[in-house]
């Protein structure tokens, strides 16, 4: 008796369309083929297996189809010996996944038959054939790939829309295959444009359209079937809708637009401008690797001493962290010498802001600053108007509804809520900021750098600064007065002109440099000073209070009080003094000490205007000597 040879029939066709729907087509056609031969064969032992492989709508150049999926795990169960198929670019038309299922049919001792073509792998002549036909299988395949792409490009260059989902906003005719305006999802479309527009950040847009209620679309795929839901909108779906160029009435092919044959739904110059909006916002050009790190003068600050890069760095004491900008060259040679070697970045950043406040004042700046708030606030406006007039639509259909059927009430009372808040944000927006409230906040030092939070403050920062130089005695950075209108509209945008501000800063005195592209060149002095331990960078500025030395002034203040104790019968002796003060006798020898130090000396220490490196341990470390000329030049006063 023959062995059973127990065969499965796999069949496939590429495109999905009416005919696969009736009684009898090209998948049913294969089989009958299969079959057939299979009956042939019966006194081989053949039989032919009643579950049916049938991928309809499925392309030969991948193996990601259902029913090969179900034909691999029941020739792993060992449920098949034989493979048919009508032909054998059924199977596959690429040569790897061949390759790839051919293995697969060796490991688990199957066989593949492909009946128009006369190969049978159980022969070495099958096998040679079936190598030979794969190839050209592939051929065939690349030439109709070629085919499809040459018609695809020259259908967009005539401008006509060439398959796949259309966009949001448009739907697809069934006859002519063009697209059509979509009219309440142009709206969603228009507003998204119009909200970019007046916000300029992609993640505020998200904000504000989710916060509406708005949502994607809803949609099948048309080859698997799959119902995708509509979801709240993020940056992603939000940045495809803003670049793409169908809604100007382009039709794109790789980086080439066409005139494409549909209506736009966004007017050119609209489009247009958001692209340049989009390009200028981007924090990491094309090409360039994104800068992970949250120092704002990264890449801007270089050492005037020696030319090399000043690099952002920190260190750690006491649980505190210092951040510094260190020389990059003094970082590679620790022989190397650099009379900068570094600089506090606090200090430095806010060197630079107090000189940004000092721009503003400009009147010139001022005027333009003014208008380019006007502008924003009175587009923000119009966005606010659109938003009451959508959800009180919203609000009334719902109402509406209601009175007709049963509906969720949870729905109505969250609509109410939004056109409440919206309702709150026009009321503020009808009354303008004062000129006298744009003035004060621009004055505001402190509240600008906090209002440019650290996720913000370096794309903000590139805006206005430009390349900073620091040498031992100045500093110099450039100023970019074109970026102080994209600033101002941003301190619009985020309500910091609505804040309280205190007094304005004192300005440092400086020099001011107009360079050809119409920057300004700022120089000022420096002064690097050891305060406390740590390097700071004192800026002489008119009327504004130097930095000093806390810890010194106290032990100054200690040294006078501890002396009238002594002197007013408080203590008896040192020692005394000691006990009562729980402090080692030692070190309150050497506060005491600090008596005996000239009055011009303290003086200066009071004012903060001693020399660099001066402290508590310099001065106590050896026996303060009583001759006050010999004190100056010891510790670097100078002389009477």
């Amino acid at each position: 008796m023959e062995e059973i040879v127990r065969c499965a029939c796999y069949t496939r066709k590429s495109v999905e369309d009416a005919t696969l729907d009736r009684d009898f087509n090209s998948l049913t056609s294969q089989r009958e083929a299969c079959e057939n031969y299979i009956a042939s064969q019966k006194s081989k032992g053949w039989v032919c297996l009643p579950e049916h492989y049938d991928d309809g709508g499925y392309s030969g150049g991948n193996m990601n189809r259902p029913a090969m999926t179900r034909l691999k795990e029941d020739i792993k169960a060992g449920k098949i010996d034989m493979v048919i198929c009508f032909k054998l670019d059924r199977l596959s038309r690429s040569i790897l996944d061949f390759a790839e299922l051919q293995k697969f049919f060796e490991e688990n001792n199957v066989h593949f038959v492909s009946v128009t073509q006369d190969i049978d792998t159980s022969t070495s002549s099958g096998r040679m054939l079936l190598n030979i036909l794969i190839t050209f299988a592939v051929f065939e395949r690349d030439l109709i790939i070629d085919r499809v792409k040459t018609a695809i490009e020259g259908g967009k260059k005539r401008g006509k829309f060439c398959g796949g989902v259309p966009m949001l906003g448009y739907r697809s005719d069934p006859f002519t295959k063009k697209l059509l305006i979509d009219e309440e999802e142009a709206k969603t479309v228009r507003l998204i444009f119009e909200k970019y527009m007046a916000l300029e950040s992609i993640q505020a847009t998200v904000a504000e359209i989710n916060r509406l209620g708005l949502k994607t679309r809803e949609w099948v795929s048309v080859s698997t079937g799959k119902k995708h839901m509509a979801k709240p909108w993020n940056t992603s779906s939000i940045h495809r809708i803003l670049t793409s160029p169908i809604y100007a009435g382009y039709v794109s092919h790789y980086d080439t637009n066409y005139e494409g044959e549909h209506e736009p739904i966004i007017p050119r110059p609209q489009w247009e401008k958001v692209q340049q909006m989009l390009t200028g916002n981007s924090p990491v050009k094309r090409g360039q690797k994104r800068q992970r790190n949250s120092h704002p003068f990264s890449g801007l600050v270089r050492c005037g001493h020696c030319g090399c890069a000043l690099t952002p760095t920190f260190t750690s004491k006491r649980g505190k962290k210092y951040c510094y900008y260190t020389c990059s060259a003094l970082n590679k040679n620790a022989a190397h010498e650099c009379t900068v070697k570094r600089i506090p970045a606090g200090d430095l950043e806010q060197t630079v802001i107090s000189q940004l406040v000092g721009l503003f004042r400009a009147p010139a700046i001022l005027r333009e600053t003014l208008k380019a708030v006007r502008q924003k606030e009175e587009l923000l406006l119009q966005n606010s108007e659109r938003d009451c007039e959508m959800l009180q639509a919203h609000l009334t259909e719902l109402k509406q509804r209601a009175l007709k059927e049963e509906i969720d009430y949870d729905e109505v009372k969250k609509a109410a809520t939004l056109l409440a808040e919206a309702k709150r944000k026009r009321s503020l927006l009808r009354e303008p900021t004062t000129e006298d409230e744009i003035i004060a906040a621009l004055g505001d030092a402190a509240g600008l750098w906090e209002f440019m939070f650290p996720g913000a403050r370096q794309e903000l920062i590139q805006l206005v600064v430009g390349e900073i130089v620091v040498f031992p005695e100045r500093i110099s950075f450039v100023l970019k007065v074109d970026g102080l209108k994209d600033l101002a509209s941003e301190m619009a945008i985020g309500g910091y002109f609505n804040q309280p501000h205190g007094n304005p800063a004192e300005i440092p005195e400086s020099r001011q440099d107009i360079l050809d592209d119409g920057s300004i060149r700022i120089t000022m002095k420096l002064e690097l000073k050891r305060i406390e331990g740590h390097r700071r960078v004192v800026i002489p500025a008119p009327g504004a209070e130097r930095l000093k030395q806390t810890s010194l002034l106290r032990a100054i203040n200690n040294a006078r009080k501890w002396m009238d104790m002594l002197i007013n019968g408080e203590a008896q002796n040192v020692t005394d003094l000691s006990k009562q003060l729980g402090l080692k006798t030692g070190y309150v020898t050497r506060i005491l000490s600090l008596n005996s130090l000239a009055p011009d000396i303290v003086e200066a220490i009071l004012a903060g205007i001693e020399p660099d490196g001066l402290s508590i341990a310099k001065l106590t470390e050896q026996p303060i000597p009583e001759d006050w000329n010999e004190q100056r030049r010891l510790y670097g006063f100078p002389e009477r």
